[in-house]
């Protein structure tokens, strides 16, 4: 199947090149071209080759009146070429992860997010905060936690190298609104947890469970796995 991928605004200049390239390089279609809403017929009409053809609107919303515009053009278009279908996608303000996209790149601006604390450690005689560069130079390093957890992506540390050795104690997770925690057996963390806390030498997105996220591989409770850690709580039993 040959798909057909047009990017689509008032005119192909208000298209950024830069995205229509990247969109290419990625291969998300077999062709990615930028062309005017008034284009529209032109282009399909000049297909050859294609069997489904997807029109995105290169915008953050896209009004009501010009929805209903291209749904009875494309109505017409599917009219006049049957053997191909032909698609609208929604606009980009459709999705909830371009607002936390934008979220994270605020919070990375704002606060200098490389060298703000990510992580506050308490109890048992240890207090202590660490950020992004802090966690980079720990020992236990996992370039790539996909190799340990396959539907993961980013960079981690084993939890051995973030939390000290401490007989008969629990380790209480804390997330980022401090409405949820989780109680681990601190051995148990130490033995098989590991931090995801970053991606692609940045901090960890909260679109993917940053600050900071706490996986441990094999372990059936859910509950242990915490996104958005920032605070770990030692507790003597």
């Amino acid at each position: 199947m040959k798909t057909l991928l047009l990017i689509c605004a008032e005119t192909e200049a208000r298209v950024s090149d830069q995205f229509v390239d990247t969109l290419i390089e990625t291969k998300v279609a077999n062709q990615v071209e930028a062309i005017a809403f008034g284009d529209l017929e032109t282009r399909v009409q000049a297909s050859v080759g294609v069997d489904e053809i997807v029109i995105f609107p290169g915008l953050i919303a896209l009004p009501n009146s010009v929805r209903e515009d291209l749904l009875r053009r494309i109505q017409a278009m599917s009219d006049a070429c049957p053997e191909v279908g032909i698609h609208l996608a929604n606009p980009l303000g459709s999705d909830p992860r371009l607002i936390e996209m934008v979220r994270d790149r605020m919070a990375a601006a704002l606060k200098g997010i490389q060298d703000a604390p990510i992580l506050i450690v308490e109890g048992a005689g240890d207090s202590r905060s660490l950020g992004f560069d802090d966690l980079a130079k720990l020992p236990d390093q996992i370039p790539d936690v996909s190799t340990l957890v396959p539907d993961r992506q980013g960079q981690g540390v084993w939890v051995r190298a973030v939390l000290g050795e401490v007989e008969n104690a629990d380790a209480v997770f804390y997330a980022d609104d401090e409405r949820f925690s989780a109680t681990v057996d601190l051995g148990l963390v130490r033995e098989r947890g590991l931090f995801i806390y970053g991606m692609e030498g940045s901090p960890l997105p909260v679109s993917y469970g940053g600050p900071l996220r706490l996986m441990i591989p094999g372990y059936d409770d859910r509950c242990a796995n915490v996104k958005g850690v920032v605070r770990v709580e030692i507790l003597l039993r």
